[in-house]
């Protein structure tokens, strides 16, 4: 654990990330330093340190103690109420301060967001040159040049997709399929054993399609340019009810303007002929069949029941169903993985050649199982993930896949990146990443995302969001107040057309 002190709370957040970013294992407790004075001194033996912030209308005060002593101090001057000039020289001096006392240097520098692309994506807007852009990322956070580059390559190809939609009259849909054949180790998504809910799936399609209507109707003047069904592994549905809901969405949305439809089939021991068939006689255009890893003592591991072979034997499947974008992800810092793992995997995809590749860091969540496992597996975490990734990168890169987007997430492997790389991007992906497009969701766990825009001006002002309840049987069961809230949520919409 680690006690975090501040006289004020307003970097709190910032203070946390970093902390983070070199302890994701670690749970951050944070006082005051009035509360810190009334600690017995055997308290601190339960911190691994103390990091103390104190903050002050000229300079603020970074210290690092180890057992009752001063270890590490730092000095930034400026006030620090004007956050803006103040913000980022707290997080670099909290970096530098971290980094001395760890002996490590982070690939993303003092960066600590969701989306690092963000800064290389204004400093285009505002036409700076790509050198540029690279040299601001590693002088004003310490960045790699590696990871500098990565950013504002996957800015660039953003760029060109974002350009391509209108906020004012396009939209995407996501619909949310919660069941899958086991449930993973590492998964914290609403994601229920089929087998459990078998009984229930009819009833389940029900209550989506039902939703489906609504979201069909306040959008009927609009225009959809992506479909994207996850879950979940939408493909844990029997071929009938498969076709069902795809004969659903078809019944009810107009594809004429459809740029993509997207199904993750992305466990390979829940595809066969027939879900294939219906794929294909829906215009489905792009899959995901997901490894994960391709080596067989992980997969049995992380809770996957099937091997390397079968992922083989669906990709091949797939091919000959002609399905024109088959994506493949895969995860860095699995549980005693090693990068002549990641070497194994890598060379199995080249060989099977995929459209796209998706690779993941593997983030241990509080919901996830392995989260209750992590203390024994801590020692074989974050240790080799940042060389998977440069592994990635490579194999990717002699594929002909080019990265498209990239973002990060909470207790992330070694505070690093998912990537995604393709010959022809997916647009869903970077729309959702970027959150430049209304995206209205249906199925339980789902969340709609609603631009708030400026009419005049087509400026982004937020984004709301409207979440259905993640439990399958609440969700069927309050199926009227899910849609209840999509109908007040999306009313404004019609004014689009």
């Amino acid at each position: 654990m680690i006690l975090l002190v501040e006289n004020d709370i307003s970097y709190t957040n910032d203070l946390r990330a970093m902390l983070q970013a070199f302890y994701a294992e670690e749970k951050i407790q944070g006082v005051s330093p009035e509360q810190v004075a009334d600690y017995k001194r055997e308290l601190f033996q339960e911190f691994r340190f103390v990091f103390t912030a104190l903050y002050r209308e000229q300079h603020t005060r970074l210290r690092l103690e180890e057992n009752g002593k001063v270890v590490f101090t730092a000095y930034i001057n400026g006030d620090y109420e004007n956050r803006a000039a103040f913000r980022n020289r707290l997080k670099l001096a909290s970096y530098r301060l971290l980094s001395d006392y760890t002996g490590r240097e982070l690939p993303w520098g003092s960066l600590t967001g969701m989306r690092p692309t963000k800064i290389a994506s204004k400093a285009l807007k505002d036409g700076l040159e790509r050198d540029e852009i690279i040299d601001g990322y590693m002088e004003a956070y310490q960045v790699s040049e590696e990871k500098a580059s990565l950013a504002v390559d996957v800015a660039i190809r953003e760029k060109e997709l974002l350009e391509s939609v209108d906020p004012m009259r396009d939209y995407c849909l996501y619909v949310g399929i919660p069941f899958c054949p086991t449930r993973c180790l590492y998964c914290s998504f609403a994601a229920y054993p089929i087998d459990q809910y078998a009984m229930s799936v009819s009833e389940y399609l029900d209550a989506l399609i039902q939703e489906l209507q609504i979201l069909s109707y306040v959008n009927r003047k609009r225009r959809l340019v992506s479909v994207y069904i996850g879950g979940g592994t939408p493909t844990s549905l029997e071929a009938g009810f498969l076709d069902r809901l795809l004969q659903a969405i078809a019944d009810n949305f107009d594809f004429s303007h459809l740029r993509e439809y997207t199904v993750e089939a992305g466990r390979p021991d829940s595809m066969n002929p027939d879900k294939m068939r219906v794929m294909k006689r829906h215009g489905v255009t792009r899959i995901s069949i997901n490894p994960q890893t391709m080596r067989d003592r992980t997969l049995q591991k992380i809770g996957r029941d099937h091997t390397s072979e079968d992922v083989i034997r669906a990709f091949r499947l797939a091919k000959e169903f002609s399905f024109e974008n088959i994506n493949m992800d895969i995860i860095a810092g699995l549980p005693e993985e090693t990068p002549d793992d990641m070497r194994y995997t890598l060379g199995l995809i080249e060989k099977l050649a995929p459209d796209s590749l998706t690779v993941h860091s593997l983030a241990v969540k509080r919901a996830a199982e392995l989260k209750n496992q992590f203390d024994a597996l801590r020692h074989t975490f974050h240790r080799y993930t940042d060389k998977m990734l440069e592994l990635a990168h490579e194999s990717a890169t002699r594929m002909g896949l080019t990265p498209y987007y990239l973002y990060r997430q909470k207790n992330i492997s070694g505070n690093l990146e998912n990537v995604g790389y393709a010959k022809k991007p997916c647009l869903y992906n970077v729309l959702t990443i970027e959150e430049r497009l209304d995206i209205m969701a249906a199925g339980a766990g789902s969340v709609t995302k609603l631009l708030r825009m400026d009419e005049q001006t087509g400026e982004i002002l937020g984004v709301d969001r409207v979440e259905d309840v993640k439990n399958v049987d609440q969700y069927m069961g309050r199926i009227d107040e899910m849609i209840e809230r999509k109908r007040e949520a999306t009313e404004g919409k019609l004014r689009f057309g």
